[in-house]
């Protein structure tokens, strides 16, 4: 019989600080607050979406109460990958302090790799010439603006290289961003290498399927690697919620501080040293 203790104390941690989690996003819809603050919000509704994601997929989640158990690491794995981009971004865009004018490029950057990206996409379905001759007129100034910002000098060559082309939209690297969180990042190298090798199926994630692992049924394995996951994907949530009330501290009075002081204590279990 396999132990699933941990599996399930974990699993109902995630639930009810996703709940509390929603709430906070529910308390701090529709304020009026700078453009940072805005795609903040947006990335931090994003990712609560993705842990709703994460727990649908989980076996003996009370979310979405299934007759039938699916033990699916592969896909829970490609989610976590997602959160944690996620958070990274939500912390480039809204918790990390720089200046107004540090800012003011991240956000330029932003709008450039997007509009990048649709300029490629829209390529890529051959849409109509009048809309690729607007990006074709715009993205060349957006590009001199970025390369005339006052901030575009602090940037290494290579890195204005590849900003320039339109390929990154920060630049920081998810390992840079790691070392600037305010928690333990220890896990964050090897974790986010064994769930990109499972989002990108590699012979990392496929080598070891049998006739146990890889195909659903629940095994030592699954349970194990599951509830590591989940454990992970808590304290990206919590420190977001943690975020969340301190970018937006007058929504505080509208939430439950006992669940609040609750996801604040398992976090300091998370915190190793400030950086």
């Amino acid at each position: 019989m396999i132990d699933k203790s941990e599996y399930i104390k974990n699993l109902t941690t995630f639930e009810n600080f996703l709940d509390f989690a929603i709430d906070v996003s529910d308390k701090t819809a529709g304020i009026k607050v700078p453009w940072n603050l805005v795609r903040a919000n947006q990335l931090y509704t994003r990712l609560t979406v993705t842990s709703l994601s994460i727990i649908h997929l989980l076996p003996k989640n009370r979310l979405f109460p299934s007759k039938s158990e699916f033990w699916d690491f592969f896909s829970v794995a490609s989610l976590a990958r997602n959160l944690i981009e996620n958070y990274h971004m939500f912390y480039y865009v809204g918790v990390d302090k720089v200046s107004e004018e540090e800012m003011d490029f991240r956000l330029k950057l932003l709008t450039y790799h997007l509009n990048n990206e649709k300029y490629q996409l829209y390529s890529d379905f051959k849409a109509g010439k009048e809309v690729l001759e607007e990006f074709e007129k715009n993205l060349p100034i957006a590009k001199e603006s970025l390369k005339n910002h006052s901030f575009f000098k602090n940037i290494e060559k290579e890195k204005a290289k590849k900003i320039l082309k339109g390929k990154e939209a920060m630049y920081l690297t998810s390992k840079e961003i790691s070392e600037r969180i305010q928690f333990d990042t220890d896990d964050f190298l090897p974790l986010y290498r064994l769930f990109s090798n499972h989002t990108h199926s590699s012979p990392l994630a496929y080598y070891t399927m049998s006739n146990d692992r890889g195909r659903g049924e629940e095994n030592e394995a699954e349970v194990s690697y599951l509830s590591m996951t989940i454990d992970f994907c808590i304290k990206y949530l919590s420190a977001a919620i943690i975020d969340m009330t301190n970018l937006f501290p007058n929504s505080i009075d509208k939430l439950d501080i006992t669940k609040l002081n609750v996801i604040k204590e398992k976090f300091n279990d998370y915190i190793e040293k400030e950086k």
